[in-house]
């Protein structure tokens, strides 16, 4: 039995001491990787938003004493070292972040550092005129043969596009998807989705995964 996720793991994650419980092998292994784009913001803002923890890995020498730092979820957020000004709190629903994020910002000019993948799911509900989106970092593809697992855990469209350059779904196993995102880029892959979930860290993971690990 084993379970594959598509990112970094730390030992101490809830998934990481469900596997531990369960008996079952975990493969945490990211299929994308990231290089800086060397590139600055053109006009003044009042707010910076970081979509993900990577987008502040590469964004954050652009926080000033005068920028309100927001962020998507809790995710990112516990990554961030500067004071935080607003957080979304339903990362399973872009729509309703943006929609939350752009009655919070009200007039001010926000800026937006990105990946050049970047779906635009906070940004489209802002007119062009009240914020600057800049890619700072790239993300490229790393696809990697993953062992045969009984669940896949994806993270991102891109873990899910680098999965299938070179891996496919064996038949009966289960996949989990990490928001609407994610599930879609799985479905459009031809792959079925069993559950959809918008965050890791306070999960039951061990209840989730026990009906599918059972020898």
């Amino acid at each position: 039995m084993r379970v594959f996720y598509s990112s970094e793991l730390e030992p101490t994650h809830p998934l990481a001491l469900a596997c531990q419980h369960l008996n079952i092998a975990l493969t945490p292994q990211p299929l994308i990787r990231f290089e800086a784009i060397n590139a600055a913001p053109k006009l003044p803002y009042e707010v910076i938003f970081f979509s993900s923890p990577r987008a502040y890995e590469f964004g954050r020498q652009f926080i000033t004493p005068f920028s309100a730092v927001a962020c998507y979820a809790h995710g990112t957020a516990k990554h961030i070292n500067s004071p935080i000004s607003w957080q979304g709190n339903t990362p399973g629903n872009p729509s309703e972040t943006a929609q939350e994020f752009h009655a919070w910002v009200g007039q001010r000019r926000v800026f937006f550092p990105v990946s050049d993948r970047s779906l635009g799911s906070i940004t489209k509900v802002f007119s062009a005129d009240q914020i600057e989106v800049l890619s700072v970092y790239q993300t490229l593809l790393n696809p990697i043969r993953i062992p045969t697992c009984t669940v896949y855990i994806f993270t991102s469209p891109s873990n899910v596009e680098s999965f299938i350059l070179v891996n496919s779904i064996p038949q009966g196993a289960h996949v989990i998807a990490w928001g609407d995102s994610t599930a879609t880029a799985l479905l459009e892959a031809g792959i079925k989705v069993d559950l959809i979930q918008s965050g890791s860290d306070s999960l039951d993971w061990e209840r989730i995964l026990a009906p599918w690990v059972k020898p």
